[in-house]
């Protein structure tokens, strides 16, 4: 009869180490599975800002070679956006607005929209876009805060790499 509660004692242990066991292990594959994940929305994010950045550039960087065609502007620090750029440009905040930081971009279009120069539709259509004064460097100002976000992201997700997974987190009850 010793013999059998001892052996079932052992057994009781032996059940108790390994769902001890069991739940270590399973409390650090969340931990890395939720690192994972965060490296992977911070990749996301730089991805998708540095895609913006590179339409943004890609706009300043078109200059008509028509330019008595412009009717209304001609200083170099004007801007044109053709119409297709500008709704790629609200279709792409709109579709990526999990990754991108939604006031920077409110902020973008309300300020090139007080800046957009009246034409009428035909003169629009004539020039194929919009004409924003002044709007080349609120577009270079935009174009340097998203260099600056990507930066930051890039030293976040440097930090976040760095930072070992470890078997107990701060959070653990146990200890």
């Amino acid at each position: 009869m010793e013999v059998g509660i001892i052996g079932f004692i052992g057994v009781l242990l032996g059940a108790v180490v390994v769902y001890l066991g069991m739940a270590i292990q399973m409390r650090h594959l969340e931990n890395k599975e939720t690192r994972r994940r965060e490296l992977e929305l911070k990749v996301k994010e730089i991805e998708t800002l540095n895609q913006l950045n590179k339409k943004i550039n890609e706009i300043l960087q078109k200059r008509s070679t028509l330019m008595e065609e412009y009717v209304s502007f001609d200083a170099f620090d004007d801007c044109y956006i053709t119409i297709d750029d500008f709704a790629y440009l609200q279709s792409y905040a709109t579709q990526n607005n999990f990754y991108l930081p939604n006031y920077i971009l409110d902020e973008l279009f309300k300020t090139i929209a007080h800046r957009k120069v009246i034409l009428s539709p035909d003169e629009t259509m004539k020039v194929g876009g919009y004409a924003y004064k002044g709007g080349r460097v609120i577009l270079e100002n935009f174009s340097d805060n998203l260099t600056e976000m990507i930066n930051e992201k890039k030293l976040q997700l440097k930090n976040l790499t760095k930072q070992p997974i470890g078997f107990f987190s701060k959070d653990d009850v146990w200890s």
